[in-house]
């Protein structure tokens, strides 16, 4: 009984040696090293951010602001690391002062009179 496959491609006995280097990872691995240091330090440069980490080192009683979960509310207590903050009548939480998002601008509420 004979069997032949036919699947396979034929063998070649002497196969020519593959060049050194140059794979397809290691040409791509510095502009994957470039592009992961940009997008680290890019916030860092950002002058969004720097005016917005300016505004909130200068947070004090009574501001309104607005934390990193987008939660409304009005500084009543300030500690080194923490914020209590009143979001409605006798209603007050404490939050981490990194999760303090931003300062509420006047006239940014929804009580505030619409401009036509």
């Amino acid at each position: 009984m004979q069997t032949t496959l036919l699947a396979l491609p034929p063998q070649n006995p002497d196969p020519a040696p593959e060049s050194p280097g140059g794979g397809g990872f290691t040409s791509f691995l510095p502009f994957l090293l470039v592009l992961v240091v940009v997008m680290l330090f890019m916030p860092l440069f950002s002058r969004k951010e720097r005016h917005r980490q300016k505004r909130l080192t200068g947070v004090k009683k009574h501001d309104r602001v607005v934390t990193s979960g987008g939660i409304y509310g009005t500084v009543v207590a300030l500690e080194d690391q923490t914020a209590t903050l009143e979001i409605a009548k006798d209603v007050r939480i404490r939050v981490k002062r990194s999760s303090v998002f931003d300062l509420e601008k006047p006239g940014e509420g929804k009580d505030a009179p619409k401009k036509v």
